[in-house]
């Protein structure tokens, strides 16, 4: 056997596989090796054989069970492993917010027996957590459920869409009548390691998401300056809660926009055009709503440098005093502004490049 017929066998196996259960990849690639070796025994070349086992997409669904199926084989594994990393940083986060929550506004309200207070408010915060945990954990659910389900029914429209979109010259001697006739010549090439996602930036980008979301939407005054005043711990925010019902929602708009980015690399696995072109759109429009919230929305807490110098006007602080006495709402937004343009346009040419130079065409 030629080194161009083992690639070949290699590319058909790795497109079935790929839409299967992890547990049951290992098996089925064992299975078609073995089914495919025993067909070259039995004459043929490896495109002979490939043709007759027919397109890998539907060879797979041999393997697989979708009546009723909301979310399908291809996606369970990536779906149930996020639901759970999702799940544990949403509940978590809100159960440690709660009991923080709970513990300063007991000492803050505790006249004399502080630590009594704070461990009744404690025992409050959690009581009240378990609310928060409910809300927030159905939320994550519904969001992480949606968005594989979509992926799910929409991948069948891509599929057709392509299919549609080659013209007689592409499919050569393939085309008959208005019927696409697979051949092993359709196979996409494994992806180069390069062109490969990292699972694990995926993870670590949509735990940021989520725990910087929850964050925002139960604990928007914990995004500030945080400092000790006798008994009582303090915040002064940052953030402008007086307008934070219209601040918020661009915020989530913003993160959610990310999270759906990055759930579609973690599912895909690879660079390819799709991600590509996932990437600038999503770049483009967290640009633009990075620029509202900046510079059209009050974003910043308009008395901020005001309480902060209050508190510190009674200490002999140097360098943090320097600051206060220049902070700028419009010269930190321009900072904010010009670092996250930054970040955004790096990230988005990474993917261009690792894209148009090592990835392969969308997975069919």
């Amino acid at each position: 056997m030629s080194g161009k017929e083992q690639e070949l066998i290699d590319r058909y196996i790795y497109q079935v596989v790929r839409r299967l259960p992890r547990d049951q990849r290992g098996e089925v690639s064992l299975e078609l090796q073995e089914l495919i070796g025993d067909m070259l025994e039995a004459g043929g070349s490896a495109e002979d054989v490939l043709s007759k086992l027919g397109d890998p997409a539907k060879f797979a669904e041999k393997y697989q069970d979708r009546s009723h199926c909301l979310i399908g084989p291809e996606y369970y594994d990536n779906y149930v492993w996020l639901l759970r990393i999702v799940l544990t940083c949403v509940t978590a986060t809100v159960f440690v917010v709660s009991v923080i929550q709970g513990i300063r506004d007991g000492i803050v309200l505790a006249d004399g027996e502080t630590a009594g207070a704070a461990i009744m408010a404690a025992g409050t915060g959690i009581a009240n957590g378990f609310t928060g945990i409910f809300i927030a954990g159905l939320s994550a659910f519904g969001g992480v459920t949606l968005a594989f389900a979509v992926m799910e029914r929409r991948k069948i429209r891509f599929e057709m869409k392509k299919e549609k979109n080659w013209t007689v010259s592409d499919l050569g001697d393939n085309f008959t009548g208005k019927q696409k006739v697979w051949t092993p010549g359709n196979l996409s090439p494994i992806p180069h390691k390069k062109a490969m996602i990292s699972r694990g930036d995926s993870i670590v980008g949509i735990v940021f998401i989520m725990i910087f979301g929850v964050l925002l939407i139960f604990a928007p005054q914990f995004f500030g300056a945080v400092f000790p005043d006798g008994e009582v711990v303090r915040t002064i925010p940052v953030f402008n809660l007086d307008q934070w019902d219209i601040i918020l929602p661009l915020f989530i708009l913003s993160l959610a926009i990310g999270l759906a980015d990055e759930v579609l690399h973690l599912v895909v696995g690879h660079y390819c055009r799709l991600v590509m072109i996932s990437s600038i759109v999503t770049g483009g429009l967290q640009m633009i709503l990075l620029f509202l919230l900046l510079k059209a929305f009050p974003l910043w807490n308009p008395g901020f440098a005001t309480e902060l110098e209050l508190y510190l006007g009674g200490q002999d602080g140097t360098g943090l005093n320097e600051i206060v006495m220049r902070w700028n709402g419009d010269f930190v937004s321009n900072c904010f502004l010009a670092f996250g343009l930054m970040i955004t346009l790096l990230e988005v040419g990474s993917t261009v490049y690792r894209t148009l130079r090592y990835g392969i065409e969308d997975p069919a």
